[in-house]
Formats: C-alpha cells, sequence, structure tokens
C-alpha cells in the first residue's frame, strides 16, 4: 500500500504541475483503487538478462528478494530472468498451475530446481499445440512433492516490447473456476460486440451511409484487436501464424485507430467548425494506415530489437494523439452544437480517456494497475463507448427516416401542385382555343348559314339545302370540339350534369345507344373532376370513332374508398397491331397514373371494356 500511495503522490504532483484535471485525476482514482493485495498474487523477484547462462542466473537466485507482486517494465530491450519458490508443506503431492496473466511473452524457458537445462519451452514463437499447457494464457504446471519446495528460474522474452506481469499460483480447481468467470467475461463482451457489429452493417444497409459500414469496419477491428489481445486468436484463427501473431496486436490497434479517426470525422463533416482539426485527423489516420501496411510488408520492422522499439513507440504516441483528437473534434462540433455530436464526446471520451491511462501505465508511467483492470478495463470501457455511440447512430437514423419522411412528403406535394399547374396552363389553353373557335368560326358559320337564305331566289332549292345541311353539320361540329374544349359549367353543375349533356350530344351525332350510371357522393374537387371529364371523354370518342359499337356502358361509382370506372362496348375491339401505343390510350394511362389509380383493359372482336380504379385520398 505504501508503494501505491507514493504513486498516487506523484500522479497528484504532476496533476497539478501540468492541470491535467480529467486525464490525471482518472489516473489518481484508478491507481489507488487499484491497491489491493490478491489472495492467490506470487511474490517472486526479477533481475534483467546480462547473457547469463542458467548457472550465473541460479547464483543470482540465492540472493534474490522475492517481494514482488506485480512487475511493469513498459517497452524493454532485454530478456528478463523472473525466480520464486513454491513451498507445500501438505502430507501429499501438490499440482499447481503458474499463470503469467499475460498471453504475449514470446518465450518462457522453465528452469527448476538448480537445473541448467529447461523442462519447458512455451510461448508465442512456438506453435500453440506446443503449451504444456492448452490455454489461451501461458500457464505452467507444476508438481510439488510432500513436505517439499520447488524453486523455479523463469527466462522471459519481451523485447522490444512493454512487459507487463502479475503471475498467480492456482490449484486446478481455483483455475477452472477462474476460467469459468473470465469466460463469461469474455463472451459477454464479445457478444455484445457482435450485435453492435450487426447493428452497423444493418444501419450502413438500410440508409446507404459510409458513417454506417466505417463503424461497423471499427467494431469489427477493434473486436480483432480485443481477441488477439486476450491470446483468443492465436488459440482459435492462427494457432500455426508465430509471426503474424506478434504484427497482429500493432496492427490492429493502428486499424482501429485510422477507422474511430475517420468515423468521427465522417459522421460530423467539418462544415461548422473543426477544420484545422480535420486536417490533423486526416493526417493522422493516413500516416497510421502507412505504418499498418508497412507491418504486413516484408520490412523485418518486428524482427529486431531497436526497430521493434522504435515501431512501438511510435505507435504509443499516435495512439495518444489520436486519443485527443477524437476528444477534441467531437468537442468543437458540441460547443457549436452540431447535432449529435454530445453522444459522440461522451461514447469516445469513455474509451479514450481510459487509452491514455493505459498507454501511460504500460509505457511511460507505471501505476501498479492489477492484470484484470489492464484485460478488461478496456473492453467495459469499449462497451460503453460503442453503446453511447450506437445510440447516436440509432438517434441519426431516426432523424434521417423523419427527415426522408418530410422531403417525400415535400416532393410529393410540389410534384402535385406542379401537375396542376401544368392542367391548369392547358385547360386555360383549352378555353381560349374553345372561345375562338365558338366565337370566331361558329360565328362566321352562322354569318353564313343566315346569307343563304337571301339567295334562295338565284339557286336551286335542292342545292340550298344541301348547302345549309353542311353549315349546320358544321356548326354542331364547333359547337361540340368547343364543348370538348372547354366543358361548361363542369364547376357549376358538377361532373355528372356535364357528362349527361355530353352523352346526350353523341348519341344525337351517332347511332350509339350510351347507358350512363353515376352513383358517388364525396366530393371529387375541381382538379380530380376535370380529370375524370378528360378520361371518359376519351373512352366516348374511342367508342364513337374507332369501335363501330351500338352500345355501351358508362358506370362511376363509389365503394370502400375507391371510384370504380367502367366502360364497356360491344364494337370491334382494339385492333392488336396497335395495342396500347394509340394517343388516345397513352393520354388515359397517363391520367390515371397521376391519379394513382389502375387500370384493366380486355378486347376482343366482341367488344371491350376497361375497368379503372382510382383511390379517393392518394
Amino acid at each position: 500500500m505504501g508503494k501505491c500511495l507514493k504513486n498516487s503522490f506523484f500522479v497528484f504532483i504532476w496533476y497539478h504541475r501540468w492541470n491535467f484535471r480529467y486525464i490525471l485525476g482518472s489516473i489518481l482514482l484508478i491507481n489507488l483503487l487499484s491497491c489491493t493485495e490478491k489472495e492467490d498474487q506470487l511474490n517472486f523477484g526479477i533481475f534483467p538478462d546480462q547473457n547469463y547462462t542458467p548457472s550465473e542466473a541460479w547464483e543470482r537466485f540465492d540472493t534474490l528478494k522475492q517481494n514482488k507482486s506485480l512487475f511493469n517494465q513498459g517497452i524493454t530491450k532485454s530478456q528478463w530472468w523472473l525466480g520464486f519458490t513454491i513451498v507445500n508443506d501438505a502430507d501429499s503431492l501438490q499440482s499447481l498451475l503458474f499463470v503469467s496473466n499475460n498471453p504475449h511473452i514470446n518465450r518462457i524457458q522453465v528452469f527448476e530446481n538448480g537445473a541448467n537445462s529447461s523442462s519447458m519451452d512455451l510461448g508465442d514463437l512456438y506453435p500453440f499445440e506446443k503449451r504444456p499447457f492448452l490455454d489461451r494464457d501461458l500457464i505452467i504446471p507444476f508438481t510439488i512433492p510432500a513436505n517439499g519446495k520447488l524453486q523455479v528460474l523463469l527466462q522471459m522474452d519481451k523485447s522490444g516490447e512493454t512487459f507487463h506481469i502479475e503471475p498467480e499460483i492456482l490449484d486446478f480447481q481455483t483455475f477452472y473456476q477462474k476460467k469459468t468467470n473470465d469466460t463469461l467475461i469474455i463472451g459477454g463482451i464479445l457478444g455484445w460486440m457482435c450485435i453492435i457489429f450487426i447493428f452497423a452493417v444493418f444501419f450502413a444497409a438500410e440508409l446507404k451511409s459510409w458513417s454506417g459500414a466505417i463503424y461497423a469496419a471499427y467494431v469489427l477491428a477493434i473486436s480483432l484487436w480485443l481477441a488477439t489481445h486476450w491470446g483468443l486468436t492465436f488459440q482459435f484463427l492462427w494457432p500455426t501464424q508465430t509471426t503474424w501473431t506478434g504484427i497482429a496486436r500493432p496492427f490492429f490497434n493502428l486499424m482501429t485507430n485510422v477507422l474511430i479517426l475517420l468515423l468521427v470525422v465522417n459522421f460530423f463533416p467539418p462544415t461548422v467548425t473543426g477544420k484545422k482539426t480535420a486536417k490533423w485527423i486526416w493526417a493522422t489516420a493516413i500516416f497510421q494506415a502507412l505504418m499498418a501496411l508497412a507491418l504486413l510488408l516484408p520490412l523485418g520492422i518486428m524482427d529486431g530489437i531497436s526497430s521493434k522499439s522504435l515501431f512501438l513507440q511510435i505507435t504509443l504516441l499516435v495512439s495518444l494523439l489520436t486519443s485527443i483528437l477524437i476528444l477534441l473534434y467531437p468537442f468543437l462540433q458540441w460547443k457549436a452544437k452540431v447535432p449529435l455530436a454530445g453522444y459522440y464526446l461522451l461514447g469516445i471520451a469513455i474509451l479514450a480517456l481510459f487509452g491514455i491511462v493505459l498507454q501511460l501505465n504500460q509505457k511511460i508511467l507505471p501505476m501498479g494497475l492489477p492484470h484484470y483492470l489492464v484485460d478488461y478495463g478496456s473492453a467495459f470501457a469499449l462497451m460503453g463507448e460503442t453503446g453511447v455511440i450506437t445510440a447516436a447512430f440509432a438517434r441519426r437514423a431516426s432523424i434521417f427516416k423523419k427527415e426522408k419522411e418530410k422531403l417525400s412528403i415535400e416532393i410529393l406535394k410540389r410534384e402535385k401542385q406542379a401537375a396542376e399547374h401544368l392542367i391548369q396552363v392547358q385547360e386555360d389553353e383549352r378555353k381560349r382555343l374553345g372561345r375562338d373557335l365558338h366565337d370566331s368560326i361558329g360565328g362566321m358559320l352562322a354569318s353564313l348559314y343566315i346569307k343563304t337564305e337571301t339567295i334562295e331566289e338565284n339557286y336551286s332549292k335542292q342545292s340550298l339545302n344541301e348547302l345549309r345541311q353542311m353549315i349546320e353539320q358544321s356548326i354542331q361540329e364547333a359547337r361540340s370540339l368547343s364543348h370538348n374544349l372547354t366543358p361548361h359549367y363542369l364547376e357549376e353543375n358538377g361532373l355528372e350534369n356535364v357528362l349527361k349533356v355530353q352523352i346526350e350530344l353523341l348519341e344525337k351525332k351517332y347511332p350509339l345507344k350510351i347507358h350512363f350510371y353515376y352513383q358517388v357522393s364525396t366530393d371529387l374537387g375541381k382538379s380530380t373532376e376535370l380529370i375524370l371529364y378528360r378520361i371518359i371523354n376519351e373512352l366516348l370518342q374511342n367508342m364513337v370513332k374507332h369501335s363501330e359499337a351500338k352500345k355501351a356502358l358508362i358506370s362511376i361509382s363509389e365503394r370502400e374508398g375507391e371510384l370504380e370506372l367502367i366502360a364497356e362496348d360491344d364494337g370491334k375491339g382494339i385492333d392488336p397491331d396497335l395495342g396500347l401505343k394509340g394517343i388516345g390510350l397513352k393520354n388515359i394511362q397517363e391520367r390515371v397514373a397521376y391519379l394513382k389509380g389502375k387500370m384493366e383493359l380486355e378486347s376482343s372482336a366482341s367488344g371491350t371494356s376497361h375497368i379503372i380504379i382510382i383511390p379517393l385520398h392518394a
């Protein structure tokens, strides 16, 4: 406890010196909370390897103080000798397990009771199946005789990497109980990440969102980093790829940094604020992407101790810069009151602050954090981060959906206004043409009809009668055309009465008997009545001009919120070569489509039938 308080005091002084309130305040709190003794901890001694032989190391063991339970060297360039003694006071043989609580030691050589040759070799440089105890962690089984003791020296190689170890000595029952608890925690965390990943993929697919795709990739990358950090990927995914095992953790670390940077700048484009910070984000992301690419190339970066150490130190620095940037950028967006920026700031702050603490603990400022906090603390912080960010995505999806619906309604409204305006323009033009036809041509024909009476004595009566009939037919045709162009009194008299007049005129002019049925109680509106009039008029013109029908039916009725229009005749049917390509039928189809309706057409040599269904509240 004294050492913990000493570290806390140091952190407290640094805290006041630099005024890093939130970051170092968190470090101080975590440091104090971690100062607890563990029942199964192992007391050991440790010293750096200076090319000792096993015999020379055993000589050092005799004077070694076994008073440490946790060792955190940060990035080390040397190998280490770890020594401990296990005493069995029982009258029976005892089997125990040495649990390193660090699954990423490159090589461990085990020497027992002064032996100069190793009894076991294990580590990431060996295939997984070569381990003396098959587990994600590096575990060494020992057997201690009754009333005896076992002296152990472990030569540990973590050169060029961070070296943090807090080993335990456990019996098998305690180990499996602990393993069960760890499995539940790991399973719960990875299960949570799987759910978040599925949500992100669904969000990206449904809303065609790049930010959703980047978020899905980020969740996948950080899940793989966690699984690699816990040793699961070496156990289950690449148990024989010993070279990739040492590269995987920094690779997924860099890719996670790249994706979280891209995510935050993609979710909040710097249109309002943060343009300079966004440039830093892009530069940092590109640099780390190049670093990750360098790991995949055969450059031997992770082969030499010096190059590996330098690469990991640069990775640390860019990771810290990433944490600062992903905190600063959402803060600027939140300060500028950009929607949902507060979600991101809260979510990223949870993981970024804890990430800074862990990075400082492992490589710059050792604080004695216990291994369970190192192993699972970042995972729990990640669950908090993804939970908050996922809530932001859900909120954004809801806003996007509402905006899309609002935009769709606005587009439909504008389209309807434009169509109605076009219809009105067409109708105004028809009215003008109808008036001109009625006033000019109709007037001239009427004058001509009167003029024939004055020249009756100079011409034969038969010729004058023929001339009068031709003029009278011309007058009726002009009136009919005028009426078709401008349906008189449609607004005042209604669709039913106007259609009755139109049908009466057609029956006088053509040898066609038309049965008309109208049963509509809903107010259709001026625009809809006008379009229906045009549709029915087109159908009637087809009957009298093309079908050669003797009988016809026009039925307009209302049922269950729909308007049903039926037009039937007993004519010769539609020419199959013409089909639906005729101008009249195209006009009908366009008008039916405008009213969001549908039309069915049946035609044969015995007649033609049109059934048009139009929703009344489209």
